[in-house]
């Protein structure tokens, strides 16, 4: 009897001393799902968290991942760049994913992105844009076509349609790199290309409400236009405030811009605000129309925004790379089947998708010998119309 005891104890302590795996690796494919759902991004993230979960369903429903269900793990970054490390290792460690989905942030991407290097596991930004972040990193790959493509669209289109707007304002927030590299890196050099003189720049942080000071100084320069280099939240602060102060100008943004809240918040003062994005939330594709409806039923308070849109595609890409890659899924092969399911990634070509105006996304490994890891995507132009963000017609 003592001789049992004493057996069984050892087995408990044995047991205790493994860690628990977070899943039973045939019975279903298990991916890492890192997304801001409180704090900074919550705006985005929630209904990119539900999106996600729509994607995931309709993959279930149509049989999974070759035969096997597919789970992700979900993971609130908070917009916190070290939190965001430390939840990376946790499933790439301690749950051990096939692959992360995320991180959402460009932010994030850059402190993430080395992380997934070394471990050598696949991470798919669905919405980071400062451009270049997933060049250095063989395993990162992004869902997104960089602010340096798309600026010179919207530039462009600006130029044809508003010839009179020939003097601009920058405004940046410093405090997020994806905002500080729009501003600075990006519509500063464009601006000067489209011959649009740059007459103030001035910067702002995360979090800023009251702009009085950072419009009574752009508007003593009598700019015709104010691109900014920021997100929606901010930006819809910034248009009351030029409203108050009767400054009248053209605005224009870059992806993040893309958020219907900002008419809800800034109402007239957001009219004829232009940014390019590539989700139109109005398209009339079957595609479209299906996953708005399914979307809307999470979260019928929400109008579909593009963070969310990017997200879905993302998740149904990286469910065919999986089931291209045709994976073992078991302890042993998976160091092997994560570079089989990046491999399979960047072989995406033409994959029907909500974000693309053409319905269509190929991801792009290798460019001149070099790694790239972005999307090749055609941008759609949003306008304020009317108090509607409205998709224009592009030549």
């Amino acid at each position: 009897m003592k001789r049992s005891l004493v057996f069984l104890g050892c087995a408990l302590v044995a047991a205790m001393a493994v860690p628990a795996l977070a899943h039973a690796f045939g019975d279903e494919i298990v991916v890492g799902f890192m997304v801001p759902l409180t704090k900074k991004g919550a705006s985005y993230g929630v209904q990119s968290r539900a999106a996600t979960e729509v994607a995931v369903e309709e993959i279930n429903a149509a049989g999974g991942v070759g035969g096997r269900k597919l789970r992700m793990i979900t993971k609130d970054t908070e917009g916190d760049n070290a939190l965001a490390i430390q939840l990376a290792r946790g499933l790439i460690e301690k749950d051990h994913v096939l692959a992360n989905h995320g991180p959402q942030w460009s932010a994030e991407a850059e402190a993430v992105f080395p992380i997934c290097e070394r471990s050598k596991i696949l991470c798919f930004s669905p919405t980071s844009t400062k451009p270049g972040v997933s060049a250095p990193y063989s395993w990162a790959f992004r869902n997104t076509v960089d602010e340096n493509v798309l600026v010179p669209q919207t530039l462009k289109w600006v130029k044809e349609h508003y010839p009179w707007a020939k003097k601009a304002a920058i405004l940046t927030d410093v405090k997020d790199a994806y905002s500080k590299s729009l501003g600075h890196d990006t519509f500063r050099p464009q601006l000067k290309q489209f011959g649009i003189e740059v007459v103030e720049d001035v910067d702002y942080l995360t979090g800023d409400t009251d702009f009085s000071a950072h419009i009574t100084k752009i508007k003593a320069k009598s700019p015709d236009m104010i691109a900014v280099g920021g997100t929606w939240v901010e930006t819809a602060n910034m248009m009351k405030e030029a409203q108050k102060q009767d400054l009248r100008v053209l605005w224009v943004g870059g992806v993040g811009m893309g958020n219907a809240r900002i008419v809800e918040n800034a109402g007239l003062a957001a009219e004829g605000a232009v940014h390019n994005a590539t989700y139109d939330k109005d398209a009339t594709t079957e595609m479209n129309q299906s996953y708005v409806r399914r979307l809307l039923a999470k979260g019928p308070n929400e109008t579909p925004h593009w963070p969310a849109a990017n997200c879905y595609d993302a998740m149904k890409m990286l469910a065919h790379a999986i089931k291209v890659a045709n994976v073992t899924n078991t302890p042993k092969t998976l160091e092997a089947d994560r570079k089989k399911v990046r491999d399979a990634l960047a072989t995406v070509k033409d994959f029907p998708a909500l974000t693309s105006a053409d319905a269509k996304i190929t991801i792009v490994d290798m460019v001149n010998g070099k790694h790239a890891g972005d999307a090749i995507k055609k941008g759609t132009l949003i306008q304020v119309q009317n108090g509607k963000a409205t998709a224009l017609k592009m030549r």
